[in-house]
């Protein structure tokens, strides 16, 4: 079946007509969950939320087994992965947007992916969370910089870890909680435990877990290709090379002194390592040279303090935090490679350290009297140290990035107006944020000082009692990045070949982002065809501008020294001289606009629950350098990053009082939106569906305690390629995958 528009009319039908063949579990939570979207403690029914707005509860993200965020993450409307289709190498995006332009928060710290402009420094997941640990995942499409500052150009992924309280229902006492998962591929066993207890003064939760991964099964293609697009042997293979882990160990301490004061501390260690992975974790480039492999590893620390007061006044809810973050990461390179019948070594590490300071003040004024009215106030300070070094095969060291500072402060005031008995809900904000980025290395230039203003007007107007209507604006600012700004580079681009070039760009403008959606949404909960039906959908216009990136652009140096775009060679064409120079910079490159539309459903009739949920994006960009050429393409043209459009299909079904069963689909369509030199190229998917199926038991009696879930994911072995890429030259995704996952409360 191919994937188009009108499957979306398909999901709906089938999670109507299903009803009487399916029945209830847990899902995505539900639009009316209670969440807080707008910064400190402003919440918001996420039905009334004028954004769009995902939740899925600890419930929706056991149910599919991962030991990764990222593959939940996933079947999210607009949220896609880009990097390796190995394990622990995965990033999230939101709307095409990745690494720096989506802000990512563990209870409410920041955890930042470092970014050079065009990809992640580091080449495996830096986020290192165990999914077993987490209670809420709250995703947020769209600006957001109102509540976190830089970044979030393209959403925010707001993560929420267990209580002790959360384990024993809001009961004192203590437990603990073990969970083993098996995977079939990759041959992983995931092993997770948690020490909890609760008492009048203290909530502790201590979480330990490990996993490893071993080589990947994929579906390799049996096409025979043509003439002009012949099947690369990347795209035959069945198996991708894989030795992996993470451990992750987290303390959490909640300490009521007394009704009004708390104290809530938090050491959270992860450590993540990818061995033996081919040249930078590309397939293709691991056919090409056997002999030469790559070792990555992540270190995380980070230790968080927070103290609340809340004192029987409605001017005062108020928080303090402080943050110490340390992030390390190693990058080996090993062995070598053979050209023209002679070896060249091509070893060499490279070591990457972020030490971040942070301080935070925010307080919530209660101001209804008449009518609903709050204001939140924050204050944030932090500081990041960053530096790199950079070994060559013969232990000589150099300096990619050198040492450079951030210094970021901000101040937000957001002010949250229900009006006309909570007819209509006005949400509206204003961000002041200044930023310093200095080089300890590169003391000939300046340093990088700007601000930034971002405002937000939301509005929720209720027609109804089941029909709402939404209006909402937002900005978005990313500052440059210290290792944007200061990056000096030179290195072998293509193996074996000529070298390529980065140069310190320290007059970088941010990126500035405008972002408008509408859209409407139906709740009802009296039926004569369902128990519930609940569907929110919205369209998204989003403009990008300076948008900094780092494709290549070939030049040649004129007798007067000056840089002119030269062709690639290796002989002139049309006149213009081969050029001698790639230069990798990151350098704002003109504007990226997207627009697109999420869906949402969810419904309910007795023991039968349905969750749909569709997202279509078209991306174009202006000013942007041609890869192929390294000229400057000035014409509207298609964003080579762009996912494709995405259909997920939930159905849920209670067999019995404690069996549950459960089956999904996920539809990509086709992604061909792309230049015509990507797709002479090989590059754009075709349509495909992954279905997937789960079951759970939850015991009883003597047993009760304990909770057998079975799944399989990729019932059809189906063989799919994540866009953007090439079915004829890339390796498939994950192949059909068996788990397993028995868990028991003592």
């Amino acid at each position: 079946m191919k994937f188009t528009r009108s499957a979306l009319s398909l999901g709906l039908l089938c999670a109507l007509g299903t009803a009487k063949v399916f029945a209830n579990a847990a899902k995505p939570s539900n639009i009316e969950d209670v969440i807080e979207v707008h910064g400190h403690k402003l919440s918001v029914i996420n039905k009334d939320a004028a954004g769009s707005v995902t939740v899925l509860d600890s419930e929706a993200m056991a149910r599919r087994q991962q030991a990764e965020l990222t593959q939940i993450l996933r079947e999210i409307p607009g949220v896609e992965l880009t990097g390796s289709a190995a394990p622990l190498a995965a990033q999230p995006s939101i709307r095409g947007l990745y690494g720096e332009r989506i802000h990512v928060s563990v209870d409410n710290v920041k955890r930042k992916m470092e970014s050079d402009g065009g990809s992640n420094l580091t080449s495996i997941n830096s986020l290192g969370v165990d999914p077993s640990q987490l209670k809420q995942v709250q995703v947020l499409r769209g600006a957001d910089s109102l509540t976190v500052g830089s970044g979030a150009i393209g959403g925010s992924i707001r993560l929420t870890t267990k209580d002790a309280s959360d384990y024993l229902n809001g009961a004192y006492g203590f437990g603990s909680h073990v969970t083993a998962t098996h995977q079939s591929n990759g041959d992983s066993t995931q092993l997770t435990g948690s020490l909890f207890t609760l008492s009048e003064d203290m909530d502790t939760v201590l979480h330990l877990s490990t996993v490893r991964f071993s080589d990947i099964d994929i579906v390799g293609s049996t096409g025979l290709g043509s003439e002009e697009q012949p099947i690369a042997d990347a795209a035959k293979l069945d198996k991708i090379k894989n030795d992996s882990e993470r451990q992750n160990i987290a303390l959490k301490n909640t300490w009521f002194i007394d009704k009004a004061h708390s104290v809530q501390s938090k050491i959270d260690w992860s450590k993540t390592r990818s061995d033996d992975q081919p040249y930078n974790l590309s397939t293709r480039l691991g056919l090409m040279y056997p002999t030469l492999s790559k070792n990555f590893s992540n270190d995380y620390l980070e230790i968080a303090s927070t103290y609340v007061y809340q004192p029987d006044n409605p001017y005062i809810d108020f928080d303090a935090q402080l943050v110490y973050s340390d992030k390390s990461y190693d990058d080996y390179t090993l062995g070598y490679i053979v050209r023209r019948g002679q070896q060249i070594d091509y070893s060499g590490s490279k070591f990457g350290h972020t030490k971040r300071y942070g301080a935070r003040l925010a307080n919530l004024f209660d101001l209804s009297t008449s009518f609903d009215h709050q204001v939140a106030i924050e204050f944030n300070y932090d500081v990041e140290q960053f530096d790199q070094s950079e070994f060559d095969e013969n232990q000589v060291r150099t300096s990619e990035y050198g040492e450079s500072d951030a210094h970021n402060i901000s101040l937000s005031v957001i002010d949250q107006v229900s009006l006309v008995d909570d007819d209509i809900l006005i949400t509206a904000g204003l961000r002041y944020d200044g930023y310093k980025r200095s080089s300890d290395v590169y003391t000939q230039y300046d340093d990088h000082d700007d601000d930034a203003l971002s405002s937000e007007l939301g509005l929720t107007l209720k027609v109804t009692d089941y029909f709402n209507f939404y209006l909402k604006y937002a900005e978005a600012f990313r500052a440059p990045s210290v290792q944007e700004l200061y990056k000096k580079r030179e290195w072998r681009c293509h193996i074996g070949g000529k070298f390529c070039y980065n140069e310190p760009q320290p007059d970088l403008k941010p990126e500035e982002s405008e972002n408008l959606e509408g859209g409407f949404g139906i709740f009802l909960d009296t039926l004569s065809w369902g128990d519930k039906f609940e569907l929110k959908a919205l369209y998204f216009d989003n403009n990008i501008k300076n948008f900094i990136d780092n494709v290549p652009f070939m030049y040649y140096l004129d007798a007067q020294g000056v840089k002119q775009p030269g062709a690639p060679g290796p002989k002139p064409a049309n006149g213009v001289p081969v050029a001698t120079h790639r230069d990798y910079s990151a350098k704002n490159i003109g504007k990226l606009v997207s627009r697109g539309w999420e869906v949402e459903m969810h419904y309910e009739l007795g023991k039968f629950s349905g969750y749909l949920g569709y997202s279509a994006i078209d991306m174009n960009a202006y000013g942007v350098p041609n890869f192929f050429l390294g000229t400057i393409e000035t014409d509207k043209q298609p964003y080579s990053e762009a996912p494709a459009d995405k259909l997920n299909l939930n159905l849920q079904y209670t067999v019995l009082e404690n069996v549950d069963i459960g089956a999904q689909m996920l539809a990509y369509r086709a992604q061909t939106r792309l230049t015509e030199d990507y797709l002479e190229r090989g590059y754009g998917t075709g349509s495909y569906q992954v279905y997937n199926l789960t079951a759970k038991y939850q015991g009883s009696g003597s047993l009760s305690d304990l909770v057998v879930r079975a799944g399989i994911d990729n019932v059809t072995d189906e063989r799919y390629v994540r866009a953007p890429a090439g079915e004829a030259n890339d390796p498939s995704e994950l192949g059909r995958n068996y788990k397993l996952t028995l868990s028991y409360t003592f």
